[in-house]
């Protein structure tokens, strides 16, 4: 009997302590300039933020960072990772898109 409540024991504290982690696509903005001969494209930019610190001005400041001459960021991409814990929910953003610098 012992060995049984032990068991079961063991079980609930693994089920209880366990998460949950999910994607959800939340938006697709921003198509490439009709004219290809006006850009370069310079590459993938991407971040992982909180809700609170996400948006398009991220993205270009990191695109800034990874190519200094990027003039925009187009072909945006925004996914929403939830993660459940007990009874605490947690939300993060993943952006990314395509750096370019017009000619």
């Amino acid at each position: 009997m012992k060995k049984a409540f032990l068991a079961f024991f063991a079980v609930a504290l693994v089920a209880v302590f366990t998460g949950c982690t999910s994607m959800g696509f939340v938006s697709d903005a921003g198509q490439f300039p009709a004219d290809a001969s006006t850009y370069e494209v310079l590459g993938r930019v991407s971040i992982k933020t909180s809700a609170t610190k996400s948006g398009y001005s991220k993205l270009y400041e990191e695109a800034k960072k990874q190519y200094p001459e990027t003039d925009d960021v187009v072909n945006v991409k925004i996914d929403k990772k939830t993660t459940i814990f007990l009874i605490f929910v947690f939300h993060s953003y993943e952006m990314s898109g395509i750096a370019i610098n017009y000619k």
